[in-house]
């Protein structure tokens, strides 16, 4: 008699047991599964990192609609000029908005709640450009360029109160480690969404294609937006109060209190030079962000289904350079890699530039995907440090007013000169004037100490 018999020979009694074993089984293998979503065990670090990983999964499906913003004004009849609006007039928004922001941050204890809100604000602009096709307006293109520039308002009101949020919310520490899941599970989430969303436009009807991509993008933000407003922060600590308050102060006091003999470049000598070696490394990208989705559509004769193969790339690849550039960082410490890949991001325009051949172009921004996590695991850890806590917000701020005032000057200063001279002359020397900006972090490199040498100087 053997030990087991057929189900079939078993009596009622024991499929029923036999049925129940499985379940159980089941659930114990299921079980482990949302263990991964169980927070409420977890200390405060473990548990906002946890937010932070999973937020950005669903925030990643409306990143993948926005890629094709350019490309809806594009089809809409937008000219150049429109599309390097499209570019420039949000980092001038930005310009006037994020010293005021960083201020009204800097007062605050508590700045989830405004974070929370200005996101949702951003993100509410784009369920209006899905329903924008029904409007019975004229001039579509141009009130759907103004529509997506308008709502940049508060995302970068978001952005200072982000940016400063996260060096709280992340131990400097653990920072590469979160970063780099985070940005390897956006990258997946994205590439996921590019392609699908690349080929739906494609084969689905013009402008409901559109309509229900932005929708879709919209409803998965807002997952999104419930994991955020779990973040619990720590209490902050008290800054000293500033002399005079800021509402007070005349604009000569303000520009003295940023640029004057005591103002911060001069107390924060690195500050000055993250500030300076980045905008010199931006100045060729700026100028060539518009130029692009002009070059692929207009000039090369790109469909939304290639566009969605190119951002699916753009997106996939930096899975590879996040695995490796996030060892990198652990063996050499930030100010060396962000050296080592900062300097060749400008190889991109060079080379889509000199490559007039959409199977070709793939291949570029294959490679430009492994490179770039590299400066994102560096530079942004390196700006945290070098900001002083108590004043975060502020200097972040001023940083990205600064960086948004080339951003909004050099867009426009491309379409002009890419109608003059044509696309791939401009995007070749954004390439080229990009990689000798980014040659300033070699020849005028951060001083501040890595997380490297701070894991060094703990445990010696």
């Amino acid at each position: 008699m053997t030990a087991t018999t057929n189900s079939s020979q078993q009596s009622p009694t024991g499929r029923l047991a036999s049925v129940r074993d499985r379940l159980t089984q089941t659930r114990t293998r299921l079980g482990a599964i949302p263990a991964w979503f169980r927070t409420a065990q977890m200390e405060l670090n473990a548990r906002n990192a946890r937010f932070l990983e999973v937020e950005i999964f669903w925030a990643s499906f409306l990143s993948a609609a926005a890629t094709f913003n350019a490309a809806f004004a594009v089809r809409l009849g937008a000219s150049n000029q429109e599309i390097g609006w499209l570019t420039s007039m949000p980092a001038l928004l930005a310009f006037l908005v994020t010293i005021p922001a960083g201020r009204y941050f800097s007062r605050q204890r508590h700045w989830m709640s405004p974070i929370v809100r200005s996101l949702f604000v951003y993100r509410f602009g784009f369920l209006v450009i899905a329903l924008l096709p029904w409007f019975p307006l004229p001039a579509k293109e141009s009130l759907l360029i103004w529509t997506l520039i308008l709502f940049t308002i508060p995302a970068h009101f978001f952005s200072v109160g982000w940016n400063s949020m996260m060096a709280d919310a992340i131990p400097e520490i653990n920072r590469a480690k979160v970063f780099a899941l985070r940005n390897s599970i956006a990258a997946i989430a994205l590439t996921g969404g590019i392609f699908a969303a690349g080929l739906w436009l494609e084969y689905a009807p013009f402008p409901f294609n559109y309509q229900a991509m932005y929708f879709v993008g919209f409803l998965a933000s807002m997952i999104s937006l419930y994991y955020i407003a779990k973040i619990r922060l720590p209490e902050r600590k008290e800054v000293a109060p500033v002399e005079v308050p800021q509402d007070r102060l005349t604009l000569r006091q303000k520009w003295a209190r940023v640029f004057g003999a005591d103002g911060l470049f001069r107390r924060q000598p690195d500050f000055t030079r993250i500030v300076i070696n980045t905008f010199l490394h931006g100045v060729g990208l700026w100028m060539v962000g518009p130029l692009y989705v002009l070059y692929y559509v207009r000039g090369l004769g790109a469909a939304e289904g290639w566009l969605g193969l190119n951002g699916m790339l753009a997106n996939l690849t930096p899975i590879v350079g996040y695995f490796v550039w996030q060892r990198a960082t652990v063996r050499w410490g930030e100010n060396r890699v962000l050296k080592l890949s900062i300097t060749a991001i400008g190889l991109y325009p060079l080379l889509v530039g000199a490559s007039p051949n959409l199977t070709l172009i793939l291949v570029w921004t294959g490679l430009y995907g492994v490179l770039a996590p590299g400066v994102a695991l560096t530079h942004f850890p390196m700006l945290l440090k070098i900001c002083p806590e108590g004043e975060r917000p502020f200097y972040m701020g001023v940083f990205t007013t600064l960086m948004n005032l080339g951003a909004f000057i050099m867009p426009m200063i491309g379409v002009v000169l890419a109608d003059i001279y044509g696309l791939q002359p401009v995007l070749i020397a954004g390439g080229v004037i990009t990689l000798i900006g980014s040659a300033s972090f070699v020849f005028w490199p951060l001083q501040t100490a890595d997380s490297l040498s701070i894991r060094r100087e703990k445990y010696t």
